[in-house]
């Protein structure tokens, strides 16, 4: 007699999407995977993506559970999503995406047949706004991370890449890792360091999901949040790393991210102070850095120019 399949819980967190939503629910609903409970989070949307999914629910009855909240950010609406998960793997799927034919079976598959490793990732098909495949320039030139391949240095160097709503996971790993932390804005930059961390993730070579790019991306509309998100994770993996090799990496792109904050800072208008005091750290790291004083010139300058404006 063949074993029952392993539950998996899939979180669909969703802001704004009133265009994607459905088609992303859909996908998942339409797995031939057997045993799936979706979890769908609205958090806090102003659009009409919470008439759309109730209204998707009394048309089509299809059965998952669907919470409606105020804003808190992905993090915390991720971290609600895994207290309630009863499955044994875990997963998110990007409520602008589209989970392909076969993506839940693939990974539980592999997990299944690989009981050492507590999180698989797969590879990702780039589609536009209007979901026209694309290859995005470089994509194919990256490997994805494995840490019988690789390390977390080479992850910080850009020479293994993470995707972490491309991932599977066991339920229980994830709660210990803490990764979905709620003082980051968007659930990637943190749990992808501890998942490089991690010693037991691996990676196939299947495509399971779309991922949609579009104007309204995170990455396009909160460039400076995501840049603080990377400060502060690098400064949260410092202050815990011990001495050794891996704390000079981090120390070393830690000093990268201040210097990539104060640059969209920059260009975004942000209060001089606060620039000022981010160049500094990234000083401290690096006494003779002409870069860092660079910066810290043109946020001087920027406070003069300020005052006169005043």
């Amino acid at each position: 007699m063949d074993k029952p399949a392993p539950l998996v819980t899939v979180v669909v967190p969703t802001y704004n999407h009133e265009n994607y939503v459905l088609d992303c629910i859909t996908s998942i609903l339409e797995e031939d995977y057997p045993a799936i409970e979706l979890i769908v989070i609205n958090d806090g949307s102003t659009d009409s993506t919470d008439l759309r999914i109730r209204g998707f629910i009394k048309k089509s009855g299809r059965g998952f559970k669907y919470i409606s909240k105020p804003n808190e950010g992905v993090c915390r609406t991720m971290n609600l999503g895994l207290g309630m998960a009863k499955g044994k793997y875990f997963c998110e799927v990007c409520s602008d995406d589209i989970l392909l034919p076969g993506g839940i079976r693939k990974r539980v598959d592999y997990l299944e047949a690989n009981p050492a490793v507590d999180a698989v990732f797969g590879h990702v098909e780039m589609m536009d706004a209007s979901g026209r495949s694309f290859d995005r320039e470089g994509e194919g030139r990256k490997k994805a991370y494995t840490s019988a391949d690789h390390t977390f240095e080479d992850f910080v160097k850009g020479d293994a890449f993470i995707i972490v709503h491309a991932g599977m996971y066991k339920t229980s790993v994830l709660r210990d890792l803490k990764v979905f932390d709620g003082d980051f804005y968007t659930e990637d930059t943190y749990a992808q360091c501890l998942l490089a961390m991690h010693p037991n993730i691996a990676s196939i070579g299947e495509t399971v999901l779309r991922y949609r790019r579009h104007d309204t991306n995170i990455s396009k509309t909160m460039r400076l949040s995501i840049r603080r998100d990377k400060v502060m994770a690098f400064e949260k993996l410092y202050a815990s790393a011990g001495e050794g090799r891996l704390k000079e990496v981090i120390r070393r792109q830690l000093f990268t991210e201040y210097l990539k904050y104060v640059k969209v800072g920059l260009q975004q208008g942000v209060n001089r102070g606060l620039l000022t005091r981010e160049v500094g750290k990234a000083i401290g790291i690096r006494p003779w850095s002409f870069k860092a004083f660079y910066y810290m010139l043109v946020c001087m300058m920027r406070g003069r120019l300020d005052k006169r404006r005043a």
